[in-house]
């Protein structure tokens, strides 16, 4: 097969024309992203805050944060003291149910006392 002038003009100019249609299909992608990268960097630029504002902050936070930590320990370290005083003087279950058995003795005894006449000479 022998190709003449006019064919070769004909796949050149096909080639081209093909070459053409990727490239601008290419680019059409490529300065579709671009203009998408753009606006997203407007926009991070329009609502970013400095660093050193995020900074002074971060200082503010962590001096409050010591503030209501030495707060908790002494709130913790006052709970602790009550908690002692309550062991100290308060009566356990037992002792109180001992006390409670004790006192009902002497209950009965009053009562078979007053019952039984309680010392009436008569």
């Amino acid at each position: 097969m022998v190709f003449d002038a006019g064919t070769w003009w004909l796949i050149g100019i096909l080639l081209t024309a093909l070459l053409g249609v990727v490239g601008a299909l290419v680019s059409r992608s490529i300065f579709k992203r671009i203009d998408e990268n753009s606006t997203d960097i407007k926009e991070v630029r329009e609502n970013y805050t400095p660093r050193k504002d995020h900074k002074d902050d971060l200082e503010k936070v962590r001096r409050e944060l010591k503030e209501v930590r030495s707060e908790m320990r002494t709130e913790i370290q006052g709970l602790s003291d009550d908690i002692k005083e309550i062991k100290e003087t308060c009566l356990r279950n037992e002792d109180f149910l001992r006390q409670i058995m004790r006192l009902e003795g002497k209950m009965d005894e009053l009562y078979r006392y007053i019952i039984g006449g309680g010392g009436r000479n008569g």
